[in-house]
Parts: C-alpha cells; sequence; structure tokens
C-alpha cells in the first residue's frame, strides 16, 4: 500500500491525538473517523423526507421546549 506524509498544524494533531484510541495509529484514527461521518450522513439520508408535513418537525420541536419549561418530576412524586 502506498503511504503519504501530510503536515498538520499542531492544535489539529493535539485534536486527533485526544481521539485516538489506546494501540490505534493516526491512520486508523483518521479512517475510523472518515467511516463514522459517512455512516452519520447515510443515516441522515434516510430520514431525509420522513415527515409527511413540512410543519411536522416544527410541532415536534414546539413540543419539546414546552416540555422542558415544566418543572422536572421526580420518582415518588
Amino acid at each position: 500500500m502506498t503511504q503519504k506524509t501530510i503536515s498538520l498544524p499542531e492544535d489539529v494533531y493535539n485534536a486527533l491525538k485526544k481521539q485516538k484510541r489506546k494501540g490505534e495509529s493516526f491512520s486508523e484514527l483518521i479512517s475510523r473517523l472518515l467511516h463514522e461521518k459517512h455512516a452519520r450522513e447515510r443515516n441522515l439520508e434516510k430520514l431525509a423526507g420522513s415527515l409527511k408535513e413540512d410543519d411536522e418537525w416544527d410541532r415536534i420541536l414546539e413540543d419539546i421546549y414546552e416540555d422542558r419549561k415544566k418543572p422536572a418530576r421526580f420518582k415518588g412524586e
């Protein structure tokens, strides 16, 4: 397999280093991050058009924000 060398600013290198798992190479890390990003994008594409009406999502958000305004209930109340 062909290898390439890339230069990274120190802040980017440090951010990647924090994401790296024990025993994982930087190549494996970058491959994993790209795969995870691609998987998230595919999942979003599957959801596209799943709501029948455009304003359905707005109603869902409204309900969420209204629920957040209510005082929290604790078990046994």
